[in-house]
């Protein structure tokens, strides 16, 4: 029954997987021609997806070690406790509190993926009030894509040059002068689907308090930060001489330097004090002066004292890449050894365990990569899409029916607005739609998040809490379905402004 649970996400993707080979057959390539999908192939782009999302993939394993890491760690174990102890008689609230926080963040930064970083933590909180693991996802994980969907700097590599490390906003790619024209429906989804979600969730827990569905929650080791025996029993231990300030600190800061370093400042807003000062950082000396005959200011690890190698805030995330966040969390494990004072062995073993418990959920989202893969490098979504523009015109319906079919095949936004947003907004002919079109497509794309098995966020958070696919699909399809109404009335708005 275990077995079942844990891969349930696994069979949906091999079905999807299965439904793109045998369209392959059927309907023409990016090329014109009908470019069959053999077997073989398949298992050649799952092997890919590791190849061209190797980033990803690391990133996703490092946050398991690092929350590996953190429970070994008693100031850790002090400051979730004294979070969730404080929290007593106002659990509802930190549920409100958390949903508002992740999804703010997500729609000021757009840092989506990178919010995972912080993720289990909340949820370890949320576990430790009592509340269930869907009231846990839905705070945490469903409150960042919210703010996706109501996104006011939503940012991605400009999808019209596949080598380019600017980035850009789907107000931007279509042309539309500035990320502010479409700011009014974005705060007016953001502020309703935030509404809405907290609303969906309390009256969750109120059906739990009031008998009417069971409370299940996770028996998952990494989250439950509480001292237990071997027969799972609760241990009381004191951590009165443990200090759990200095850990609040380096997550302030962690969060802070993320921000800093992944927010496009300058092709969002223009801001180059950080490259500028980047530029004269690396290009520092050590003034000249001889030694044994020798200029020091000759040598190039002088001529640079700053590896360039690192580059500036905002230009973190130029190449695609979650590497910088990678050594960031390799930077707090090892502060947190000295904060802490556990021995760096025992700080291994935990992160070791942490990464092993996280290779299921990683093992998923290639799969996930390589149905995006298969769908991209055929291009078949593209002539639907051409087909589509040609038999119904600029309808709007249709567009959105796309976008939601295109969301679950492409996992990652770039490839989503590589090979479905621009081949429909570039068939338009009227312009007048592009701002409709921006809203629909980020909108939808979020909401599709929430509930497609191809969702990376979704992914890691169903398998690390082992939650069935199909016990969140019987739980969240209400609020999709109010979501979705929600957001065809907000483009409504939008297409008579």
């Amino acid at each position: 029954m275990k077995t079942k649970k844990k891969y349930g996400l696994f069979s949906v993707l091999l079905v999807i997987l299965l439904i793109v080979v045998v369209a392959t057959y059927f309907i023409d390539g990016r090329d014109g021609s009908v470019s069959y999908l053999a077997i073989g192939d398949v298992f050649l782009n799952y092997v890919q997806s590791i190849y061209y999302f190797f980033d990803t993939i690391i990133f996703i394993l490092v946050v398991g070690g690092l929350y590996g890491a953190l429970n070994k760690s008693s100031s850790y174990k002090k400051l979730v406790t004294d979070i969730a102890g404080k929290m007593k008689e106002r659990e509802k609230l930190f549920v409100v509190v958390s949903t508002i926080v992740f999804a703010l963040l997500a729609s000021l930064t757009g840092l989506n993926v990178i919010l995972l970083i912080f993720i289990p933590f909340v949820v370890s909180i949320i576990l430790l009030l009592g509340f269930d693991k869907l009231v846990a996802l839905s705070s945490t994980v469903v409150a960042v894509l919210v703010g996706f969907i109501g996104g006011i700097f939503i940012t991605f590599r400009d999808a019209s040059n596949q080598y380019a490390t600017s980035y850009t906003t789907f107000d931007k790619l279509v042309g539309l002068d500035s990320n502010y024209g479409n700011i009014f429906p974005k705060i007016l989804l953001l502020v309703i689907a935030i509404g809405l979600l907290i609303f969906y969730t309390l009256k969750h827990i109120k059906k739990i308090e009031d008998g009417e569905i069971k409370n299940e929650l996770s028996n998952n080791d990494v989250f439950f930060v509480e001292p237990r025996d071997k027969s799972g029993k609760k241990v009381k231990v004191d951590y009165s001489k443990k200090k759990s300030w200095p850990i609040m600190v380096m997550g302030v800061i962690l969060l802070v330097l993320l921000v800093l370093g992944f927010m496009p400042w300058n092709s969002l807003f223009g801001i180059e004090v950080f490259n500028d000062f980047h530029t004269w950082l690396t290009e520092l000396t050590i003034p000249k002066f001889n030694l044994f005959g020798h200029k020091f200011s000759e040598y190039p690890v002088f001529t640079s004292l700053i590896s360039a190698n690192f580059s500036a805030f905002g230009e973190w995330g130029s190449l695609g890449t979650y590497m910088m966040a990678v050594v960031l969390i390799a930077l707090f494990i090892f502060i947190l050894k000295f904060v802490s004072r556990v021995k760096f062995s025992e700080l291994m073993d935990g992160f070791i365990y942490g990464v092993k418990k996280m290779v299921p959920a990683v093992m998923i989202v290639m799969l996930a990569y390589t149905v995006l893969v298969c769908v991209y490098n055929n291009g078949m979504v593209e002539t639907i899409i051409s087909s589509a523009l040609d038999s119904f015109g600029d309808n709007v319906i249709i567009g959105a029916l796309i976008a939601m079919v295109g969301g679950i095949l492409h996992v990652d936004v770039y490839y989503t607005v590589a090979g479905v947003f621009t081949p429909i907004v570039t068939g338009l002919s009227e312009e007048a739609n592009l701002s409709v079109y921006a809203v629909m497509f980020q909108s939808l794309y979020g909401l599709v998040q929430i509930i497609g098995p191809t969702s990376l966020l979704l992914i890691v958070g169903l398998s690390y809490l082992e939650v069935p696919y199909s016990k969140w699909l019987k739980y969240i399809w209400r609020f999709i379905l109010m979501l979705l109404i929600v957001i065809l009335i907000v483009l409504m708005i939008v297409s008579l402004l």
